[in-house]
């Protein structure tokens, strides 16, 4: 039985949008990062701020302003954990490789989520 339901309409699949566990809470975790903070209606501390810093040139200073908003993304959401963190520059933006911990299920994974420079998306 799944712990976590949702739904999500990404990439234009209605015929099943239902979500569940930790599909779930990645899709959660994405849709975060893509939402610039005080871009959510009546949550104004929602939201991430590496959109904004995705442009800049990668230097130590933008490098550590990165692991924060990540690292305090990632806090905002009670089901996961954050285990290790890196950043680094790809050919078209910024790439932050994971490891998470899902609290409920004691479940650690890794992710690769890319910040696009050229169209300013989150995958």
């Amino acid at each position: 039985m799944a712990m976590y339901r949702g739904f999500s309409t990404l990439q234009g699949n209605f015929s099943s949008t239902k979500v569940v566990d930790t599909e779930l809470v990645k899709r959660d975790l994405l849709n975060s990062f893509a939402i610039r903070k005080g871009e959510k209606v009546g949550v104004p501390g929602y939201g991430s701020g590496v959109l904004d810093l995705v442009m800049e040139p990668l230097t130590e200073e933008v490098k550590n302003l990165l692991l924060e908003e990540v690292t305090s993304t990632i806090a905002q959401d009670p089901r996961v954990a954050l285990q290790q963190l890196v950043i680094e520059e790809y050919e078209n933006g910024l790439q932050a490789q994971i490891n998470l911990l899902y609290v409920q299920s004691n479940e650690s994974e890794s992710l690769i989520i890319n910040f696009d420079r050229q169209d300013g998306t989150v995958s």
